[in-house]
């Protein structure tokens, strides 16, 4: 008896090496391990940036904070050009916006409330506030900065815009303002070891009191009194007229091109002009002041030595 084998063609036996061995892991931020051998280019992601981008260097939605290139006193971020930081759309909040960096925001911040910034932050367009505005510690801000309430401006922060609060403004050490200042309240400025620079006029309704190595390109405006102190080697430069309400005193040394007193003026210390020199009141000076002025000297009142101010 002969035995002939079952077919076994329609037998069903398990495939050996019927599916391909699983996707390696990846530390792509989109990973695709269905398609094989597709590739991503960064501008596949760059588009539409999430509202926050987490630092990472293996992710390609970060993008490089351009160097700062800026003359003195602001001397640019602490970071380096190759450095990854993260992202964020423009914040628009009714509640307090409090932001410690780095950070660079592609767009204005506003707030109904007030707004803090702090170490390592850029932003592209202007910061707004319903309350008061603090910035600090390497803060670029390319729009203006504006606030109904206090606003404070401290340790290498750049404005490209206007500052205007309608309140007081506190600007001390290693602020550079592309425009003017004004406010609705007292100005106090203190250039500290960095300076301070500003390209366009201060003006106040309050009181203005300047300390230390400042340059002003515009005029200083106060309703009241301008207190001008310097006692260290770089002095105050003005670039143009001094006009105010309740007088005008310096000490220490100063230094500016020409000078244009609107009001009286107090002496103790040195005074050059280097250009023109008007005072449209008189002139009080305290015993061993000096006033040099190279150029024309005009003083509408008297001019008088006193023993004390």
């Amino acid at each position: 008896m002969t035995l002939i084998p079952a077919d076994t063609k329609d037998e069903k036996r398990p495939l050996e090496n019927a599916y391909a061995a699983p996707p390696r892991a990846t530390t792509n931020p989109f990973p695709n391990p269905i398609i094989q051998n597709q590739t991503y280019s960064e501008s596949d992601f760059d588009e539409h940036p999430p509202p926050y981008t987490p630092t990472d260097s293996l992710s390609s939605s970060t993008r490089d904070l351009p160097p700062i290139r800026n003359p003195e006193p602001f001397t640019g971020f602490t970071t380096t050009p190759a450095q990854k930081i993260p992202e964020s759309n423009a914040i628009n909040a009714h509640t307090a916006v409090n932001i410690t960096g780095p950070l660079h925001i592609l767009g204005a911040v506003k707030s109904s409330s007030n707004v803090t910034l702090a170490k390592n932050i850029l932003v592209d367009e202007k910061v707004s506030s319903s309350s008061w505005i603090l910035l600090e510690k390497d803060v670029e801000v390319r729009g203006k900065v504006d606030s109904s309430g206090k606003i404070t401006l401290r340790d290498r922060v750049k404005v490209g815009g206007k500052v205007d609060a309608s309140g007081s403004i506190i600007i001390q050490n290693g602020v550079r303002v592309g425009e003017k200042v004004d406010a609705s309240g007292s100005i106090n400025i203190d250039g500290g070891e960095q300076g301070v620079s500003i390209a366009g006029k201060v003006s106040a309704s309050g009181r203005v009191d300047i300390t230390g190595w400042v340059e002003i390109g515009g005029d200083v405006q106060a309703s009241g009194p301008v207190k001008i102190r310097n006692y260290g080697t770089q002095g105050v430069k003005i670039g143009g007229k001094i006009s105010c309400s309740g007088g005008c005193t310096i000490e220490g040394d100063m230094t500016t091109e020409n000078l244009d007193m609107c009001a009286t003026l107090k002496l103790n210390g040195r005074l050059h002009v280097r250009g023109d020199f008007e005072a449209k009141g008189s002139v009080k000076m305290k015993k061993g002041s000096q006033l040099i002025v190279d150029g024309k000297r005009t003083i509408h009142g008297s001019i008088v030595e006193v023993n004390n101010l």
